[in-house]
């Protein structure tokens, strides 16, 4: 089995393959290109084969760490043009939109953030404080079905603190159903 397809693997990159491996000093730099040929814009669901150009500079997401060392991941995109948005640089299928980081290593900064203090789960990830709040939002709204809230009409609200008053939990239930919203 070729170096690259067990990378391939290794990596659970959707829809791209690896094209070369850098390892420096604490990095390994993972230069990935999309399977498909058919590029999608990252707004909508238009998708086409014609190129309008590609970017003379890669793009770079940070991915899960390889045996202890920071992996990020590199890809020179190409451009399209959508009718609706314009001239916009291919989605990627292993980064949300607008995010420097992989899908699966915001996941586990945001599973992180769920069982500790965000302080921790940065330096856990190597990654700063601020950077784990933007996670949590991207993943929020990516996950959370936006029509959670259609058809609430009665609601219950209930808020209880611990630890002296210093931890607020605030639970919000649907009378109708009777579920925590």
């Amino acid at each position: 089995m070729r170096a690259s397809t067990l990378l391939n693997r290794l990596l659970c990159l959707p829809k791209a393959t690896v094209r070369d491996v850098d390892i420096a000093d604490d990095r390994v730099r993972v230069g990935v290109r999309p399977q498909r040929r058919r590029m999608q814009c990252p707004h909508c669901d238009y998708s086409t084969l014609h190129r309008y150009d590609t970017r003379e500079v890669d793009s770079a997401w940070r991915h899960l760490d390889l045996g202890g060392r920071v992996c990020v991941l590199t890809m020179r995109r190409r451009r399209l043009r959508c009718p609706e948005h314009g001239v916009l640089v291919e989605a990627v299928d292993f980064a949300r939109l607008g995010s420097g980081f992989t899908r699966d290593f915001e996941d586990l900064v945001v599973w992180l953030a769920t069982k500790t203090d965000k302080t921790t789960a940065a330096t856990f990830c190597r990654i700063v404080w601020r950077t784990v709040g933007a996670m949590c939002s991207r993943v929020a709204a990516d996950k959370l079905d936006p029509d959670r809230f259609a058809g609430l009409v009665n609601i219950g609200v209930d808020k209880i603190s611990w630890r002296k008053h210093h931890k607020y939990l605030t639970l919000v239930s649907d009378h109708e159903t009777g579920t925590i919203v």
